[in-house]
């Protein structure tokens, strides 16, 4: 009897050993394919040369900033509809279309601040080579009226 529940015990604790091995290998092929699965990276990958210790870290950061730039976004998209609205119900500024409109900016700046801010950090994780690429590249796009919408905004 005591062989039998030995053997029970041995077999209970294989299998919880097996699926906590296998869970932890899906968790880390899942964590790669999130890295693979950023597109907007590979490039970054290639074209500096990255190892994949720089390239792990600046998939976190990117991984990290991404939530902050969608929200950022949605702002902005918010804002400028807002001063879209404004300015077609009048003919004039009015002193809601000129709040909007600051509100709009402020937005802007906010959000260029926060990439600005970010491409630093990516720059960081670089050698200086590479972080000096990576920003003549990075930073105009930061800087510029290059936020999405088809009139230069995001």
């Amino acid at each position: 009897m005591k062989k039998g529940l030995t053997i029970l015990i041995l077999a209970l604790l294989g299998g919880v050993l097996a699926f906590c091995l296998m869970r932890s290998h899906k968790m880390a092929e899942r964590q790669e394919t999130l890295l693979d699965s950023m597109p907007e990276l590979s490039w970054l990958r290639s074209e500096l040369k990255l190892s994949d210790d720089q390239f792990a870290r600046v998939s976190e950061l990117h991984a990290a900033y991404r939530p902050k730039c969608m929200e950022m976004c949605q702002r902005i998209a918010a804002a400028r509809s807002k001063v879209e609205t404004l300015a077609r119900a009048s003919r004039e500024v009015s002193p809601e279309l000129e709040a909007a409109l600051k509100e709009h900016a402020e937005t802007d700046a906010q959000c260029r601040r926060a990439m600005v801010q970010h491409m630093y950090e990516t720059a960081a994780v670089l050698d200086s080579d590479q972080a000096a690429r990576y920003l003549e590249t990075m930073l105009p796009l930061a800087l510029e009226g290059s936020h999405g919408d088809p009139h230069g905004g995001h």
